[in-house]
């Protein structure tokens, strides 16, 4: 199949007009009024500066998403962590748009690392993305113990490292491989800070030395990099219409094996399922470990998983984009998606075959089970 397919026309070409998605985890009622708790969030963000009340970002329901991808959490934590993350997003796309500046991306990224690591009396740079991470961190410094936040921090700088990583992908003429993709993912979708907030958000802990824990690892890298491949099949929706030639999972998967979007789209689906299988092995192992803290990570991570999907599935960030010409930012409809459902069984890999992917970079996930 021809190279230069658009993803419109891909999914044309497949047909996909209706899509059942593997995601066999039962969703939990969610502690926090979602809708509430994205109304403060968003109103908190346009306080900060950060965005219009009119902009797409307030109408993204990232404090729904937030309740549900965290059900448990205490109403203090999903209150910082909602504000938290209309930073990231606010913060996300303005690093895309320093691509041909890279100086001001790292220095500003250097800037906002520093916020969490010196104390509140340090001055700060006047910066709306800086002064408004020190209230994000002011929240989280009330709800969170030191040994949290430490993990948080640490969480934090390497989530945007990996900004600058994809950054760096951008600029670089020759494309990435899909194991050198699959390693900036993970650092560059910040679920690494989102993982370490569950424990304290929820009202326990869980040591250092147990969220280091190998098993442990591979567990939460299991249950957020299916998130990612979602999150990123929906970013191209978002990344085609501004015609800047994003590299993404998809075009590193293709040009890995020498095959069109079309079939790239599919071993990128079937990574997707063999990554769920082994995550619900990894939860199994865990679930019968004899430290408490540990069961009910392994209990209430997963539902990051059904929460993305049905947030990414019909979410006006990823199916709409902005007006670069208008300032009021209208939303501009993008080629509709397939209909989604969800299902408790995969649709092309057996989830009993747990042979390691071709890609040593998460290969180490399913080595964990031996």
């Amino acid at each position: 199949m021809a190279q230069d397919l658009t993803l419109a026309q891909t999914l044309e070409s497949l047909s996909l007009k209706e899509v059942k998605l593997f995601c066999p985890i039962t969703p939990a009622p969610p502690n926090a009024d979602g809708k509430e708790l994205d109304r403060h969030a968003a109103q908190w963000a346009v306080q900060q500066g950060l965005c219009a009340p009119d902009s797409l970002i307030t109408r993204a329901r990232l404090g729904e998403l937030i309740a549900t991808g965290m059900p448990f959490f205490t109403p203090e934590a999903a209150v910082s962590l909602s504000c938290y993350t209309y930073w990231a997003f606010v913060w996300d796309d303005h690093l895309d748009s320093l691509v041909d500046d890279p100086a001001a991306a790292i220095a500003l990224t250097a800037e906002a690392n520093r916020v969490m690591t010196e104390p509140a009396a340090a001055p700060l740079l006047d910066n709306t993305f800086v002064t408004s991470l020190r209230e994000v961190r002011t929240m989280m410094d009330g709800c969170l113990d030191p040994d949290a936040m430490h993990t948080v921090r640490a969480e934090h700088m390497q989530w945007l490292g990996g900004q600058l990583w994809k950054l760096a992908l951008h600029r670089r003429p020759t494309p990435p491989t899909v194991g050198e993709w699959l390693r900036m993912r993970w650092q560059k979708a910040g679920t690494g800070a989102l993982a370490a907030l569950v424990p304290p958000g929820g009202g326990y802990a869980l040591p250092p030395r147990d969220v280091d824990d190998p098993l442990v690892r591979a567990f939460t890298q299991a249950v957020f990099y299916p998130c990612t491949m979602v999150n990123e099949l929906g970013s191209l929706m978002k990344e085609q219409a501004d015609g800047q030639g994003h590299v993404n999972l998809l075009s590193a998967m293709a040009v890995e094996h020498g095959i069109g979007l079309a079939e790239a789209l599919i071993k990128v689906w079937e990574l997707y399922e063999r990554t769920v299988a082994v995550m619900l092995r990894l939860q199994e192992r865990l679930l019968r470990d004899a430290r408490s803290s540990v069961v009910r990570y392994a209990t209430e991570l997963p539902q990051w998983l059904p929460a993305t999907v049905t947030w990414m599935s019909g979410n006006i960030r990823y199916l709409t984009a902005p007006d670069r010409n208008s300032r009021q930012e209208p939303a501009l409809a993008l080629c509709p998606p397939p209909e989604l459902s969800l299902t408790g069984s995969p649709q092309l890999w057996d989830p009993d075959d747990l042979t390691p992917p071709p890609y040593p970079d998460i290969a180490w996930l399913w080595n964990q089970l031996d």
